[in-house]
């Protein structure tokens, strides 16, 4: 196909301006099931569909052919395209198959806390340069500003995330950051047990993640291998989904 696709962009303002423009285009390219070679437009077209800067945009647009989302070609009819989904994207795809009922999202959170501590290690042993931690470091650092505890489990999921798309293993990374898509899509909310200060509970799992990153931002895998002991050890929180 080669048409181009209808706009309908959802343009975050949380993160990054590259980095949510990059969101919202795999968003769409997701959702609406776009097929491989379905025209996206140009770069001035898809600056003003998504309401943004063409800077932005190119920018967007790095992160995306980086990611295996999208293609660009030049000439007459050239553009940007749907790309031809890597395998770590089928995957994605066919994990993003599951409903997302009550009882799958508690098994999503089950699965995915038996992998955390291999994405903790395997990013720590990832081959990148220092700029690549930044995604962390910011998710790290709203984390730690979170006001209350719903806000600071969201927060959790987007650090984790982003500690994901550090490893070097494309399955591992598609499958974790699929099975947070399953949880983040239902709103989970931190719930402290009984008789439990919110307070230090925030403070306690935020040394935690901090630890992670720096073990990871180190490279340091013996220090990554402590670090998701510390994690698991610390115990995962209550979850309850919102109404």
């Amino acid at each position: 196909m080669s048409d181009v696709a209808d706009p309908a962009y959802d343009v975050s303002r949380r993160e990054s301006r590259a980095e949510a423009t990059a969101q919202a285009v795999e968003r769409r390219i997701v959702q609406d099931q776009l097929e491989p070679g379905v025209r996206l437009g140009t770069r001035r077209e898809l600056s003003d569909l998504l309401g943004v800067a063409m800077q932005t945009v190119s920018e967007a647009i790095k992160l995306l052919e980086d990611r295996g989302r999208v293609v660009t070609k030049t000439g007459p009819r050239g553009g940007v395209f749907v790309a031809e989904p890597a395998m770590g994207v089928r995957l994605a795809r066919s994990m993003m198959a599951v409903t997302g009922s009550e009882a799958q999202v508690v098994q999503a959170l089950k699965v995915r806390d038996i992998l955390e501590s291999a994405v903790i290690i395997d990013a720590a042993g990832a081959k990148r340069r220092e700029p690549d931690f930044d995604g962390m470091m910011r998710a790290l650092g709203r984390m730690r500003a979170a006001t209350g505890t719903a806000e600071f489990y969201r927060r959790n999921l987007e650090f984790h995330a982003e500690v994901a798309r550090l490893c070097d293993n494309e399955v591992l990374r598609t499958m974790y950051c699929a099975l947070l898509e399953i949880v983040q899509s239902h709103a989970p909310k931190l719930t402290p047990l009984p008789g439990e200060d919110a307070g230090k509970l925030l403070a306690g799992r935020a040394q935690v993640h901090a630890d992670i990153a720096a073990a990871i931002a180190k490279g340091d895998v013996k220090d990554a291998r402590a670090a998701a002991r510390a994690h698991a050890k610390h115990g995962h929180p209550v979850v309850a989904r919102s109404p």
